[in-house]
């Protein structure tokens, strides 16, 4: 019996690990979609794209994550001198998300 605990025990931390890596890979994916996709939006030629994408993965991934990232990309557009209202950032992020999983969900070792 102390066994099949212990297999079951195993079991749990190995699925709590495998989802904690999901997640982190889903929301790494999902910002730099987000970044590509701000770049596209404004324009952005390659090199300015992939500065971007790098200067968006190097926010800190701390509990208000997702809002740091948003007001990167407004402040980004702003400067592009492109009016965006934070609601069509949070849709475009979210389709991101989506993306993102869709992608590693297909795909687990990309």
């Amino acid at each position: 019996m102390t066994e099949f605990l212990h297999d079951r025990e195993q079991a749990f931390e190995a699925k709590f690990a495998h989802d904690q890596d999901l997640r982190f890979r889903v929301a790494a994916r999902r910002d730099k979609l987000f970044a590509a996709w701000a770049a596209q939006t404004l324009h952005l030629s390659a090199p300015a794209t992939q500065a971007l994408v790098a200067a968006v993965l190097h926010i800190p991934d701390l509990h208000n994550h997702t809002d740091m990232l948003v007001t990167r990309i407004a402040e980004i557009f702003a400067a592009q001198g492109h009016a965006v209202e934070r609601n069509a950032l949070a849709d475009a992020l979210g389709e991101c998300a989506r993306q993102a999983k869709h992608q590693l969900m297909d795909a687990p070792n990309a």
